[in-house]
């Protein structure tokens, strides 16, 4: 890992004078505001959360039988990469699910789907970060680049949903994964997706506390353990989960955060200024200070951030969904991210229609650079080119900590 601009065990980090200590506090004045603006809905999102743990406890039943290989890997698809003028390898990691990767929709995903998706990503980003195993997800991506003689790195994901017979059988598929593919695009493991605390971006998700502090730790152990014994304990093992930061850092190889300025109620003119302020007091803090206290150096990595496109009266104070100003945002974030060394995994590849009637959320389904049917939106996508992946590449570049006294 590139730590050379982390402070070392012997700089003395300097509180940001403008930094709310507590995210818990500011979770809650952004719940006091949600509950507000949601009471104007209150039978939709009532009608949704009836709707999510239906959803829940189905899944709960469905999932007792899966498939027992999931979906073939057979592939008709043409396996030369067409070159495309208006895509540019600038983003240094994407987001991806793969249409079709739900257990609860059917597992309808197919090899030649990811195929074509990894044609246009591989232009697109060195790397790709997964949110679960099910559907043979990740066994697909493997296999397709392979198909495509490409590499990029990946995060895997075990989700994390308070069910146990989920995880297991996520669990159980992450090491078929890896012994048939093996370890040499796998840059990271995330134990979970916001499974303990989501806050603020989808209301019914406030509730979402399905799993504790103790529960992640040892799921991540576990994980942490048996890559040790497969001589893989260079990988890192983490969660996206930052409530709790202060318990769960001394257990995580890096600190991911879902880091979304629409849900701050910024305007896209503001939000890459918001980034790096938020950046900085959320997530490298506490890292440059467990590192001063500990001589331990971890990187911070944004594991999610980008911007809505619809609908556009789906607002958060000064935030609109919207095409211009998903244009606006990435053009004023993606290099000068890249320019400052900040690790960050754009959300997302393809919008996921699908959240909306299951979820009952249509903000949650329209992030996507490309639409369902992977159609480019009407955007200009970022110019400034990165190097491919290459295998055995486990680095997070870390910015120099930014000086919030001038």
């Amino acid at each position: 890992m590139d730590t050379a601009s982390i402070a070392s065990s012997n700089q003395t980090v300097e509180k940001p004078a403008t930094r709310s200590s507590n995210l818990s506090k500011k979770c809650k004045l952004w719940l006091v505001w949600g509950i507000a603006i949601g009471l104007l809905f209150v039978g939709s999102l009532i009608g949704g959360l009836i709707y999510y743990y239906t959803q829940q406890a189905n899944h709960a039943a469905n999932a007792q039988v899966p498939p027992d290989n999931g979906p073939s890997t057979d592939y008709t698809s043409n396996t030369t990469i067409p070159d495309n003028p208006n895509y540019v390898r600038s983003f240094w990691g994407i987001d991806y699910t793969p249409r079709g990767a739900q257990m609860d929709l059917g597992c309808s995903v197919t090899q030649n789907d990811v195929i074509e998706d990894l044609k246009i990503l591989y232009q697109l980003t060195p790397r790709i970060r997964l949110y679960g195993m099910d559907c043979n997800q990740a066994n697909l991506v493997l296999n397709g680049m392979n198909a495509l003689g490409i590499d990029m790195g990946v995060i895997m994901t075990i989700w994390v949903d308070g069910n146990s017979t989920t995880y297991q059988r996520q669990y159980d598929e992450f090491w078929k994964t890896t012994q048939q593919f093996g370890y040499d695009r796998l840059i990271g493991v995330s134990v979970g997706n916001e499974g303990k605390y989501f806050c603020p971006a989808v209301l019914t998700s406030i509730f979402r506390k399905q799993t504790t502090v103790d529960d992640l730790v040892s799921k991540m152990e576990d994980v942490r353990k048996g890559l040790a014994d497969a001589g893989q304990s260079h990988i890192p093992v983490y969660t996206t989960d930052i409530n709790d930061l202060d318990q769960l850092l001394p257990h995580m190889d890096a600190i991911l955060d879902n880091v979304h300025p629409f849900f701050g109620g910024t305007t896209a003119e503001l939000a890459a200024n918001w980034t790096w302020k938020y950046f900085y007091e959320v997530d490298q803090y506490p890292v440059l200070k467990f590192a001063k206290t500990s001589g331990v150096q971890k990187p911070a990595v944004i594991s999610e951030i980008g911007w809505p496109t619809y609908p556009v009266n789906e607002t958060v104070k000064g935030a609109i969904p919207g095409i211009p100003q998903l244009q606006r945002f990435m053009d004023d974030y993606v290099c000068e991210a890249n320019k400052r060394g900040i690790p960050y995994f754009w959300f997302e590849f393809k919008d996921e229609p699908w959240k909306q009637w299951m979820f009952n959320e249509t903000r949650e389904s329209y992030w996507g650079l490309f639409d369902e049917n992977g159609n480019l939106k009407n955007l200009t996508l970022p110019n400034c080119p990165m190097a491919p992946w290459t295998k055995g590449d486990l680095t997070f570049p870390q910015p120099a900590p930014l000086n919030t006294t001038n």
